[in-house]
């Protein structure tokens, strides 16, 4: 089979198993490079673990389309997805061997959450109050369950009225990679859903699958025009540090361990499969380190 005959497969069983769109488009990318490097028509059987040696050392997978190095990390997701994509060949029958047996990651530090501080979250609670409307409303909703629950920019996206519970306060999300989780809502969140609910009770009446967070055209919000908006709030409120959304659910995160100090408390609620992609928040910043050193003596 060729190269590119056998990505294509890849990408396809990746959707079919769930994959997130982010994964999804990255490995893609990645592949791509790969078999414009070494050719598209190269039989999958003629590729040699020294082929991928000299990829991973080329300019193709070192460097950007506009010269720039790329980072350690993304260098690292470049060798996951070469190694995931030759296991699929093996696991298919198509291969006999992995040729990507021999790859091994390179150390890489993570890159600290970006997390708003407590001024910060004060301010842009400030602003939005200070703006009445049902918009201004609906972005303070917005901007409340992602810091109060944590969960990602997609998930919010895709909530309908039916996922609320306020009997249990709970929210039923669709994850990353399509899981259903349920997800805790704290007591003055609930609260503000009650009173948002209440003012779009003509919507909320047509049924449970009537989006959450809607458009001035009544459509569901989309991703984007929510980045747009949390944007626009950061800068009213004289925000002058550059955050996303996700920057939401990393603030969410390093509080919750703050008042807890139980990791794997923090990893059911971001719903990690691994303890691993939890320990950034437990990681501790050279400010906090010299204040505690200078305690103790």
């Amino acid at each position: 089979m060729r190269l590119s005959q056998a990505t294509t497969h890849f990408t396809r069983q990746l959707a079919a198993n769930g994959c997130s769109v982010h994964t999804l488009k990255a490995y893609t990318r990645d592949l791509a490079a790969f078999t414009r490097w070494l050719g598209e028509n190269v039989q999958l059987s003629a590729i040699k673990p020294d082929d991928l040696a000299r990829f991973l050392i080329s300019d193709e997978a070192l460097s950007t389309p506009d010269g720039q190095p790329r980072k350690p990390i993304t260098i690292n997701r470049t060798k996951s997805a070469l190694r995931s994509f030759f296991q699929f060949c093996v696991e298919s029958g198509w291969i006999e061997q992995n040729p990507a047996r021999l790859i091994r990651s390179a150390p890489a530090a993570a890159k600290e959450p970006s997390t708003l501080t407590d001024d910060e979250i004060r301010r842009l609670r400030a602003i939005l109050a200070e703006n009445k409307g049902q918009f201004a409303s609906r972005d303070r909703l917005i901007f409340e369950i992602l810091l109060g629950t944590g969960i990602r920019l997609g998930s919010l996206v895709g909530l309908n009225v039916g996922d609320i519970d306020l009997q249990t306060g709970t929210l039923h999300i669709r994850a990353k990679g399509g899981a259903q989780e349920r997800v805790f809502l704290n007591p003055e969140l609930s609260a503000m859903l009650v009173g948002y609910l209440g003012e779009c009770a003509t919507e909320a009446k047509r049924g449970a699958n009537v989006p959450l967070i809607r458009s001035k055209s009544g459509l569901r919000l989309g991703g984007r025009q929510i980045q747009l908006n949390f944007a626009r709030w950061l800068r009213l409120a004289e925000i002058t540090r550059s955050f996303s959304v996700h920057s939401c659910r990393h603030t969410f995160a390093t509080r919750l361990y703050q008042k807890t100090g139980d990791l794997h408390l923090v990893q059911r609620a971001l719903g990690h499969r691994q303890i691993t992609t939890t320990e950034i928040y437990a990681r501790v910043s050279d400010a906090v380190l010299k204040h505690a050193v200078s305690c103790a003596n």
